[in-house]
């Protein structure tokens, strides 16, 4: 029995005299046993590395050297080899999974006698923290007898602490409890293990080397005490600069943890009277010159006074480097790893690459890695919860739990896991399946179609297309999309409603397990599962073959321990989803390598092997270096403290974990580990800025190297310049070396200089290389791409359009708005995905129909407005609200039966509508206008509609213009007729006339236009026959909310007549003024009329307006005039095939601001190329200039000609 340390710094040899003494042990003593025990992660590693140096001790000369008396174990790894055959052995293994169901289920049997934990069982991640926080009590030598004692003795006040302590005894006990006999986990074996060294296995030829560990739990410190106490000998290396046999140093200094073990098991042996041989100083360096500076610089500072001696030289082999992001970061990494091992002094398993927490990395290493061709590890956890097949687990139970929702019905079809069957019995081919999700998708979202009766229903899904202002009328191209539809619905109706009912049948969580299992099976999701492996193996993605394997296995395997935790119990549907999403996400897959030589990529946070060349040290920033990030556990700092006291009191070797304080003190030998990782070079980089952190700072640590040594902060170029003639940072493979000569090119053109030399040699040679020449000649093409649409041929106008445009006037206005645009929508007929939602179109249309409704009765029955009463206003209006909103009929307005808040909508819409038939009814009192028509149709062919608006155009060619005009009033003052146009609006608007000179809003001229045209047709049964036009004005529909101020002092009825008054364009002919409200017709009046917003009576008697609604009648006729003629000139331009990318923008408001093609048009203002059309302001007086002298130039020009 003895028991040596071999002492020395980080960059010092510990293996040497380690492997040395072991092979002069089996030189002298061939028989004897030796063990060389090491972190789990770095076994493999090591045990190559120590074999490696043993044969060059033992069989120099042999080519082939093999050792039985000699293994590199990890702790677990010496408990199967000494256990394998053992019973306790043979226990079933719970995996973290497994356990996190354990301690679900053990909550849900307790949740009476908890204090605390009762309410947090369906927190997210709690299962999982409590979970670890067992774990840690039993890593930690703590039974619940423990507990219970140091619980009895606590002295503290704290309510809380003595809460969480009083539910985890109630729960450690029962874990304990279920736990024995039953199962084992890894960190039992290690107390089995102990037990069995001691008392059953002679050791005393056996020899222990343990190598990697600065600090123990519990249970390897007793497995360790048992090894001194039974073995031969046991050598122990630690990263120390000297021996603690007597008392501890202070918690601050970097070797402190190293420190505290020395001591332990200084003292431990002693206590055992097992001798201590004197300390073994390591004798070698392991590492550079310049690392080796770096090593003894860095104890030198992180002691209690530190006094750094004067630096001697400059460091060559330690390296910062600052880089603009994480992504520029780790491309420069990259890239010098590819050159390093083009050099030919490398390979690739000599780099090791770390960050302090590399999940904010993880998203461009695999990209740029892969750009690279650099074969690389990470070996970073990955959980399984985000596992597709995780998520179709989820959302199975999902369906049935909340109904068959939308998001839940395509979770489970989008995990593309469950397949339905072709004619022959095969999964559908996975193009032809995803074509039919999506058509069902569009579906569903178009009509809301949502719960179980929907999917379920015996009649057949109906699709069919709605085009603006045609009825729908169903093609055989909307049969076959039916027929795609109905195949993925009747899927689920014959797959999903009989699982759900056998499951629900299920009496206990045996037959729940069974259940679950044989349905995946008999619907081939393990088939597909392992057809994923396959292409992921074909593909040469190792990492990812293996994922579904385990993924299946791990669910498996929590059917089996569901079945042996759970069996017989009653079965709960939510507490059986809840434990498999508990056992899931405590899960993660296992990595293994792929080759040999290939780069590791790890956290420095844990142990590495020390067999790397080259570290790069990533993230080198203040907040990660150190780092402040401690694990959050269910035991606060001051928890821990006041528990391990007693702890301690009631037994010595019963600890918890550090506390945060003890772990961040641990911050400079955690790093110090990493910056000594790597045998040769160094190399620091850090971003300096980040998306969700903004400008980050270089780390201290890395700070107080720079300035001890007088490093230089290397800074990793985004991009490269034209003229750049260094470009080895920009050289890797052929292809990334592309992107950065495209770069390069794109550098050239904006500075307007010519690319350097050695950027013209690469050019030289990827032009003619066999496979990047062709791509390289498109990519720099790129550069002289401009964001211009070309202008389509005279075939593709007449394929698109024919010889004739029929179009309504808001389809022109949108050319006005951006001809790109219009180009997208009605020439490729573009469109956007239809959904179930009440959309102000659909408001609009619940509002135009209850109004044509309305004035149809009044009409019909040739009643007067005035005439009415309140309680028949209210019947017939009612009446007609109850015709639109009947469903069977008008299936577009059953999304206001589809949830309360829809309720409440339509609610509010009844109520809106039944104002404004107050409304019209007050207004039809105070003038002679009267609705005569209403949804006047023309060029919509309606038996009772108008004549289009046809123009002809060149090369026989023609456009008409067809639209829908909501009410037509007319007042007949003795022998003449006046006609106006009111259109109905859900919001408020107004006339402009800059927005209908620019063709912005050409809509109530259009109307006009229409109806002057169709004068004779509108007048045919009327007397008498000579008509003016009184103009066109917008009404709001709306349920108005009046303010204090607006009703104070004045009539309640009149605020509420101002409040939803007329606004637009009238005819400023007296006559008609003095009619259209009868507060002007009276002598005396002097004020603004109540019906027409802008319109005022002055004292002089003279009807005026404000707002410049009035138009004379040559006003209205060039106006009109214009109108047509920005008509004809769109139908032109459309058919020379116009597709300019020219936006309006008239101050704030531009064309692009609600398009929905911003993302095919790619307009960017900053692009010399893309600008938007300004639209200047202009006044009545200047837009009727401007017209007046366009129309002079025309006629001018037409004279000429």
């Amino acid at each position: 029995m003895s028991l040596q340390f071999v002492l020395g710094s980080a960059g010092m040899d510990h293996r040497t005299p380690m492997v040395a003494a072991m092979a002069a042990q089996l030189t002298s003593v061939p028989t004897d046993q030796c063990y060389y025990l090491v972190p789990n992660h770095i076994k493999f590693e090591t045990e190559v590395d120590v074999l490696a140096e043993l044969k060059e001790r033992m069989a120099p000369d042999q080519p082939l050297f093999a050792q039985t008396q000699v293994q590199v174990f990890s702790f677990t790894r010496l408990a199967w080899f000494f256990m394998k055959n053992e019973p306790v052995y043979q226990l079933p293994r719970i995996s973290t999974a497994g356990l996190n169901m354990l301690i679900y289920q053990i909550i849900q049997s307790h949740a009476d006698e908890l204090i605390i934990f009762r309410g947090e069982v369906d927190r997210p991640g709690f299962i999982t923290q409590l979970t670890a926080q067992l774990a840690e009590l039993k890593v930690g030598q703590v039974t619940a007898a423990d507990l219970l004692t140091a619980v009895e003795n606590l002295t503290t006040t704290n309510a809380d602490l003595q809460a969480k302590l009083h539910d985890l005894m109630i729960l450690y006990e029962a874990f304990e409890t279920q736990m024995l006999g039953k199962y084992v986990e890894n960190t039992d074996l290690l107390n089995q293990l102990a037990d069995y060294l001691a008392t059953r296995i002679d050791l005393s030829h056996a020899h222990f080397y343990l190598e990697g560990f600065s600090q123990l739990s519990a249970q390897e410190r007793k497995l360790v005490a048992v090894l001194i106490q039974r073995s031969a000998s046991v050598e122990v290396a630690l990263n120390l600069d000297k021996g603690y046999p007597q008392e501890l140093p202070d918690t601050t200094t970097l070797f402190f943890q190293s420190a505290k073990l020395y001591h332990q098991l200084y003292v431990e042996a002693r206590a055992d009277n097992v001798p201590v041989l004197i300390d073994q100083q390591a004798a070698s360096s392991r590492v550079s010159a310049d690392l080796l500076a770096l090593d003894h610089f860095w104890q030198e500072t992180n002691t209690l006074s530190p006094q750094p001696k004067p630096a001697v030289a400059a460091l060559k082999n330690v390296k910062i480097v600052q880089a603009a992001n994480r992504y520029v970061e780790v491309s420069h990494v990259a890239t010098q790893i590819r050159q390093l091992v083009a050099s030919g002094q490398y390979r690739y398993q000599d780099f090791l690459v770390l960050a302090r927490h590399l999940d904010s990395y993880q998203t461009v290493i695999d990209p740029i890695f892969k750009a690279q061709e650099i074969p690389y590890f990470d070996d970073a956890d990955v959980q399984m919860a985000d596992h597709p097949f995780v998520e179709l687990i989820n959302a199975l139970f999902d369906v049935q739990r909340k109904n068959y929702r939308y998001a839940d019905i395509f979770r489970v079809l989008k995990s593309e896991l469950l397949l339905p069957q072709d004619d022959d019995g095969e999964p559908l081919e996975l193009n032809v399946y995803r074509r039919a999700l999506a058509l069902t998708e569009n579906l569903v979202l178009k009509n809301g179609y949502e719960g179980q009766y929907r999917w379920t229903q015996e009649k057949d899904w109906l699709y069919t297309r709605f085009s603006a202002g045609d009825d729908s009328v169903q093609t055989t191209h909307d049969e076959q999309v039916t027929a795609q539809i109905n195949v993925i619905r009747h899927f689920v109706k014959a797959v999903l409603p009989p699982f759900f009912a056998k499951l629900k049948a299920a009496k206990t969580y045996t037959e729940a397990s069974a259940t679950l299992y044989q349905f995946l099976e008999n619907h081939g999701v393990s088939q597909r599962l392992m057809a994923w492996r396959d292409q992921a193996i074909a593909a040469g993605d190792l990492f990812r073959a293996g994922q579904p394997e385990q993924t299946w296995a791990t669910f498996c395997q929590m059917l089996d321990e569901c079945h042996s935790i759970l069996g017989e119990q009653p079965f709960n549907q939510a507490d059986f989803q809840s434990l498999l999403q508990a056992g899931f996400a405590g899960a993660k897959f296992s990595q293994i390598p792929s080759t040999l030589d290939q780069v590791m990529i790890s956290e420095s946070g844990i142990v590495q092997a020390n067999n790397r060349k080259v570290t790069f040290l990533m993230g080198a920033t203040a907040d990660s270096m150190p780092d402040d990030q401690v694990p959050t556990t269910l035991l606060a700092d001051n928890d821990r403290q006041d528990l391990s006291e007693q702890l301690q009191a009631t037994d010595a070797n019963s600890y918890l974990r550090d506390d945060a304080a003890t772990q961040l003190a641990g911050e400079p030998y955690l790093n110090y580990l990493a910056f000594l990782s790597g045998s040769d070079r160094l190399i620091f980089s850090y971003p300096a800025t980040s998306d969700g952190d903004g400008s980050l700072q270089i780390s201290p640590y890395v700070a107080r190297i720079r300035d001890y040594f007088k490093l230089p902060v290397t800074l990793a170029v985004a991009a490269p310049e034209a003229q750049q003639t260094d470009i080895l940072p920009f050289v890797g493979t052929r292809r990334t070396t592309l992107r950065h000569l495209v770069q390069a090119s794109h550098d050239s053109q904006t500075r307007e200089q010519p690319l350097s030399p050695n950027w013209l040699y690469v050019l030289r040679l990827l032009r003619a290389d066999t496979t990047y020449g062709e791509l390289t000649t498109k990519l720099l093409g790129s550069l002289s791409y401009r964001n211009v649409p070309q202008q389509l041929t005279p075939d593709i106008v007449t394929q698109l359009y024919g010889n004739k445009i029929s179009t309504s006037i808001s389809k022109l206005e949108e050319y006005y708005a951006n001809p790109y645009a219009y180009f997208l929508k009605y020439g490729l007929k573009l469109q956007e995905r239809d959904v179930f939602e009440l959309s102000p179109a659909s408001t609009g249309e619940f509002f135009h129909a209850t109004m044509d409704g309305l004035m149809k009765i009044v009409n019909e029955q040739k009643l007067n407005l005035s005439d009415l009463d309140d309680q028949q206003l209210r019947e017939m209006t009612d009446e007609v609200i109850a015709k639109v909103l009947d469903t069977t009929t008008n299936p577009q307005f059953a999304i206001l039966e589809s949830s309360n808040r829809m309720v409440y909508i339509r609610q509010q819409l009844i109520k809106t509508m039944r104002q404004m038939a107050k409304t019209l009814h007050e207004q039809s009192k105070r003038t002679k206008l009267r609705p005569k028509r209403t949804e006047v149709q023309f060029g919509l062919g309606d038996e009772r509609g108008l004549e289009a608006l046809s123009f002809d155009l060149a090369k026989r060619r023609k456009v008409t213009v067809r639209g829908r005009i909501d009410r037509l009033d007319a007042m007949q003052l003795q022998d003449k007729t006046y006609l106006g146009i009111v259109d109905y609006k859900s919001s408020e608007h107004k006339f402009s006339y800059q927005d209908a000179y620019y063709g912005q809003a050409m809509q109530m001229l259009t109307y006009l236009d229409a109806v002057k045209k169709n004068l004779p047709e509108l007048l045919a049964n009327d007397t008498p026959v000579n008509a003016e036009l009184a103009g066109a004005v917008y009404l709001h529909l709306q349920n108005p909310i009046l303010k204090a101020a607006d009703v104070l002092g004045t009539d309640p009825l009149e605020a509420l007549l101002k409040a939803e008054q007329y606004q637009g364009l009238l005819l400023d002919d007296p006559d008609l003024l003095t009619n259209l409200d009868s507060l002007f017709a009276t002598d005396n009046y002097s004020g603004s009329s109540l019906l027409f917003r802008g319109l005022r009576r002055t004292v002089k008697g003279t009807i005026t307006s404000y707002s410049k609604m009035l138009v004379k009648p040559a006003e209205l006729d060039l106006l009109l005039k214009h109108t047509e003629r920005l008509i004809k000139r769109a139908a032109t331009e459309i058919f020379d095939g116009h597709v300019d990318l020219a936006p309006f923008r008239e101050q704030n408001r531009t064309a692009l601001q609600f398009s929905p093609y911003k993302s095919i048009m790619q307009f960017d203002p900053l692009l010399k190329e893309n600008n938007y059309r300004e639209l200047p302001t202009l006044k009545k007086d200047d837009v009727m200039a401007r017209i007046k002298a366009e129309q002079e130039k025309e006629a001018a020009d037409e004279r000429k000609i």
